[in-house]
């Protein structure tokens, strides 16, 4: 089994053009939300691109929550907003529409992948085990995909290698037989192997996108999407659902039944 990484939404479209089990990680901070959301009793969380097709939705399906950000804040209408402590209250369990600045356009763009998840350092374990298992099953290879910065999909983001690295080293855990296959995957493991496990919430704070969350009153949500196997849900995508605009919404579920 190769692992490869690839970012942004060109990475996502080499997952479902070449037919590899995909990953989209976005660590600051969609990943943790959406697993976080699952974890607590989301019965789907389905990820759209646009801010307009995520209130189109809670506009016309009964019950439906609104998570998402843009600019790191909450958008308006959105019940959530984007962080992976806001899944604790009590109207869970209900779906969710999830939009976000950078995750959510990788998350479309890999629907074609043969098996999409989603995650990070809060469910690297569980997330290595089904990833492990879905490459074997499929007799294919795996892309880990940085989701990259907002504004520049090609700039270098520190906290979603980290926590490649980190997916990197549970999937050597769980299966021997990974090889990292690519440069970007090679500095990844290495990052994470200098920084350490116990080094991740500090290494995130640091980060450009870290210090600006830091600075807009969020560094309780950075080291908390820094911290491991906080959680046990696996994002897994169920559907490519038809929205009404002629989109596409990439719509996941509970993933832990492909342990």
């Amino acid at each position: 089994m190769k692992i490869f990484v690839a970012s942004g939404r060109r990475g996502a479209q080499i997952g479902a053009e070449q037919g590899l089990v995909t990953v989209v990680v976005d660590a600051l901070r969609a990943s943790a939300t959406l697993t976080s959301l699952l974890e607590f009793g989301a019965s789907e969380v389905m990820v759209v691109e646009h801010v307009s097709q995520a209130l189109a939705e809670k506009e016309t399906r009964p019950g439906v929550l609104v998570a998402g950000e843009r600019g790191s804040v909450k958008f308006e209408g959105c019940d959530l907003g984007n962080s992976p402590l806001a899944a604790t209250i009590p109207e869970l369990p209900a779906p969710v529409v999830l939009s976000t600045s950078n995750c959510s356009r990788c998350c479309v763009e890999a629907c074609g992948a043969p098996r999409l998840f989603v995650g990070s350092t809060v469910n690297a374990t569980a997330l290595a085990r089904a990833v492990g298992a879905a490459a074997v099953e499929l007799e294919t290879d795996v892309l880990l995909v940085p989701a990259g910065a907002a504004e520049d999909e090609g700039k270098f983001n520190m906290e979603d290698h980290l926590a490649c690295g980190a997916i990197l080293h549970r999937l050597g855990q769980a299966c021997p037989s990974a090889r990292v296959a690519n440069d970007a995957a090679r500095a990844a493991q290495a990052l994470f192997l200098r920084v350490g496990e116990k080094g991740l919430p500090e290494a995130f704070t640091r980060t450009d996108h870290g210090r600006s969350l830091v600075a807009l009153g969020l560094e309780r949500d950075v080291r908390w999407a820094a911290r491991l196997d906080v959680y046990q849900a696996v994002p897994v995508l169920r559907e490519a659902r038809q929205l009404a605009d002629g989109g596409s919404g990439a719509v996941f579920g509970e993933g832990r039944e492909a342990l």
